[in-house]
Parts: structure tokens; C-alpha cells; sequence
């Protein structure tokens, strides 16, 4: 499945004309399940993998995840993860993350948890 999500990612920013190389990517939620800090076997690692692979400038925003000392990155605030962000990844939909803040700040938004159900927004790509 992470394979599936990263190639949304891509088509996504095709689609608006920018390579994932060098892209700033934020990943909202990096643990295996909303309202937890576990990211054992959490999606979201495979994705920074293969997101870093291809050349991504990663960043992430987990209240529940401090850090990720294997990719060498900390959890940053929301506002800050999306500043010059050209693309954000709903990965895990953490209850009082303001999504809504998301939708309006992020230029593009790939929701991969249906977070965004039933919002009529323009610069969404859903799973």
C-alpha cells in the first residue's frame, strides 16, 4: 500500500507541474493508528523512505511521535509543516490535529484516510 500512496504523491505533483525531487512534502501522522505514538509497522516509514528516495524534502507533524532518529527528523508544528510546504500527506487522521487548517494553508493535499470526506475543496487528491 505505501508503494500505492507514493505514487498518488507523484501523480499529484505531476499534475501541478512540480518532480517530487525537490518538492517539500509535509506528512501529517507517522504512527500506525490515529491517537497513538506507536509506528510500528506504520505505513508512514515506508513512505519517508521511498518519499527521501526520490528526492523529497521531508518534514512531518505528529503530536504523538517526538522523533524519528532512523530518518533524522522531529516532529515540527503544524503551521511550520505546511509553510512553503508544496505538498502535504494526510497519513494518519490524529484526533485535534485542525485538518480544516490543513485544507485552507496547504497548497495540495493528498488525504490517504478519507479525513476530508465530503469537503469541496479544489487542492485535494483523496486515496
Amino acid at each position: 500500500m505505501p508503494y500505492h500512496c507514493v505514487a498518488k504523491v507523484e501523480r499529484a505533483l505531476n499534475d501541478a507541474g512540480r518532480p517530487v525531487k525537490g518538492s517539500r512534502i509535509a506528512i501529517l501522522g507517522v504512527s500506525y493508528k490515529p491517537g497513538v505514538g506507536d509506528v510500528r509497522e506504520s505505513p508512514a516509514l515506508k513512505i519517508l523512505t521511498l518519499l527521501s528516495a526520490l528526492g523529497a524534502e521531508l518534514r512531518y507533524h505528529d503530536p504523538y511521535v517526538p522523533t524519528l532518529p532512523d530518518h533524522g527528523l522531529s516532529s515540527i508544528p503544524l503551521e511550520e509543516a505546511l509553510q512553503h510546504a508544496d505538498l502535504a500527506v494526510i497519513v494518519t487522521a490524529h484526533p485535534g490535529v485542525d485538518h480544516d487548517t490543513v485544507l485552507k494553508r496547504a497548497r495540495l493535499v493528498v488525504d490517504l484516510r478519507g479525513i476530508t470526506r465530503g469537503t469541496l475543496v479544489g487542492n485535494v487528491v483523496r486515496l
